[in-house]
């Protein structure tokens, strides 16, 4: 940054990458001391062509990631130097997917906000539309019969907008945390590992920072004190470090250099925090699903997939003949 110093009533210029004017009133002294009065600040706004090149990148990264979110726009962004790892750099892709689906440019599903939705019972018109909605929406369980019980928690709505379509058709559950877990949030879901005698295994999805590693942490010591199950394995799926590196994830420095597992001392932290969103949402999605699936058996979910939709039909037989 250089700065040019100027008299009472002329322009400080200081250059930032853009270029900010100040326009500084006379002083005004008041008991000994010189006091100025607010002055204008006039920001070098985009170009008209430097918004449209940008849209026309966003439009780029949301086609090819949705189910996406903001913040995993941004990173990919700033990977391809569309915007500047800087708050204002957020505030551009924040802004773009309002505009971007307002007029119809992008669809508004491919922004996801899982953070905010609405409570209603299920209510139906008519036996044959309640029939009829049963057999679009009947799904046999996938894990019933499976060797493991498998989950995936996360640290964010955010994220969990962004892998729920995976979880959601390999019929995982999926379990959204928002920073530190509850306690009686992890003993709801220990409790049906108490009585689900196979073995558990539990993929982690968050960031890789000094807070995320404590969140992690945090909620495996619960849910095994919970469930009094020590055999249960927990494994992070994403953000790693091996993956910071692999994918030349973008980061910053972390809050705090050292982080304290509750059955460990302070631990080190090296390196720079890294969100979880930085990874790609494909490729997210994709760790999500290699894992999720190495526990199913093929044949075992061909004849589940088989009798499931014979079941469908069955459904869909009795909604039509309800209405004759």
């Amino acid at each position: 940054m250089s700065e040019r110093p100027v008299a009472a009533g002329g322009a400080l210029k200081v250059t930032t990458g853009e270029e900010v004017s100040l326009r500084v009133s006379p002083a005004t002294p008041i008991g000994g001391a010189h006091v100025y009065a607010a002055g204008l600040i006039r920001r070098k706004r985009s170009t008209k062509a430097e918004m449209t090149d940008r849209y026309r990148a966003l439009v780029e990264i949301v086609t090819d990631a949705a189910p996406t979110g903001v913040r995993f726009c941004y990173y990919r962004a700033v990977s391809q130097g569309i915007v500047p790892k800087t708050d204002n750099g957020y505030g551009m892709v924040q802004r773009a997917p309002m505009h971007l689906r307002g007029t119809g440019i992008v669809p508004w599903e491919s922004i996801t906000d899982s953070s905010r939705w609405a409570r209603r019972p299920d209510t139906w018109d008519s036996v044959e539309e309640l029939l009829a909605d049963a057999a679009a929406s009947y799904r046999r369980t996938l894990w019933q019969d499976a060797a493991a019980r498998v989950e995936v928690w996360c640290e964010s709505e955010s994220v969990a907008g962004v892998i729920w379509p995976v979880t959601d058709e390999w019929d995982v559950p999926l379990f959204p945390i928002k920073g530190q877990t509850s306690a009686s949030f992890a003993h709801s879901a220990a409790m049906a590992y108490r009585y689900d005698r196979r073995p558990v295994t539990i993929y982690y999805v968050g960031d890789h920072d000094p807070a995320g590693l404590e969140i992690e942490a945090n909620l495996a010591d619960k849910l095994r004190t919970y469930s009094g199950r020590a055999d249960m394995t927990i494994q992070r799926l994403a953000c790693t470090p091996e993956q910071v590196a692999e994918l030349a994830l973008i980061g910053g420095p972390p809050k705090k250099r050292t982080w304290h597992p509750p059955t460990l001392g302070v631990q080190p932290f090296t390196g720079e925090a890294v969100e979880v969103e930085a990874i790609d949402a494909p490729i997210l999605r994709q760790l999500v699903e290699t894992a999720v699936t190495s526990h199913l058996d093929q044949h075992a979910l061909d004849v589940t997939r088989m009798v499931e939709e014979s079941e469908r039909q069955g459904l869909l037989a009795m909604a039509r003949g309800w209405s004759e």
